[in-house]
């Protein structure tokens, strides 16, 4: 056989919706090796509809850190009876295209979208947007996962700024066994090619394999999105993807 038409190893988050494309890369000779992505849920909260519209109204910045964020934040809104229109006073960053994708999805518009979400790219970014002379002068609101504490939050407190938060979300517990498998295949260089279908997969990933450098941990495995969204979720985590084309499921 030569070894241009040899079969790769890929790596995926399994789920329903990729059923159809593990079933291809199989039938093309490729070996798949799948896992189970992390599971988020949402967290209650015992701030009524009253108490969550007078903290919008007296905050000017909204922080949105990732996709998880906006759903359950939107959700806690919809149980709420609040209106996404007292929303419209108050200007919002996201973190990344993926994330002012699900903003756009129910028209909210974001007037920051971040080229990484790295918290010194981050603050910067606003920095520069509203200049050093008034970001001691606004307030913050940050939407968080539960456990993940905000390092934004600590730049901007250290720049003077008011800033509140509000966990909306947290990731069930780890597999440490799932976790211990994604590490040793990837540091073994077991997979050729993992391939990300969703801003969730690069989520997943990077839930597994901290504290390590997700950029680091794949610098001997190539990348690949199927979508823009997953191909931009991916650059803006420092990483290089390819678009994902069946035609390519064999080392070439």
């Amino acid at each position: 056989m030569n070894i241009t038409s040899l079969p790769k190893t890929f790596g995926i988050f399994e789920s329903s919706a990729h059923r159809k494309l593990i079933e291809e890369l199989e039938n093309n000779g490729s070996k798949v090796l799948r896992f189970a992505p992390v599971k988020a849920r949402k967290i209650k909260t015992d701030l009524t509809g009253e108490q969550i519209s007078d903290l919008l109204n007296d905050v000017d910045w909204m922080i949105f850190p990732d996709v998880y964020a906006v759903e359950y934040f939107l959700e806690l809104l919809s149980e709420r009876n609040i209106d996404l229109f007292e929303l419209d006073a108050v200007r919002v960053l996201a973190y990344g295209e993926a994330v002012a994708d699900k903003l756009r999805f129910v028209q909210l518009h974001a007037d920051i979208i971040t080229a990484s979400d790295d918290t010194n790219t981050v603050f910067s970014t606003l920095l520069n947007y509203v200049g050093e002379d008034e970001i001691s002068n606004l307030k913050y609101f940050i939407l968080y996962e539960a456990g993940n504490y905000s390092q934004l939050k600590d730049s901007l407190i250290e720049s003077k700024a008011k800033v509140s938060s509000l966990p909306v979300y947290e990731i069930e517990e780890i597999d440490k066994s799932e976790a211990s498998k994604i590490k040793t295949f990837l540091k073994g260089g077991t997979i050729d090619e993992f391939i990300f279908t969703s801003p969730e997969d690069v989520f997943s990933l990077k839930k597994y394999v901290m504290p390590e450098n997700l950029k680091a941990i794949l610098t001997d495995t190539q990348v690949s999105g199927t979508n823009e969204v997953s191909l931009r979720s991916l650059i803006e985590s420092n990483l290089l993807p390819s678009k994902f084309a069946a035609k390519n499921a064999k080392k070439g």
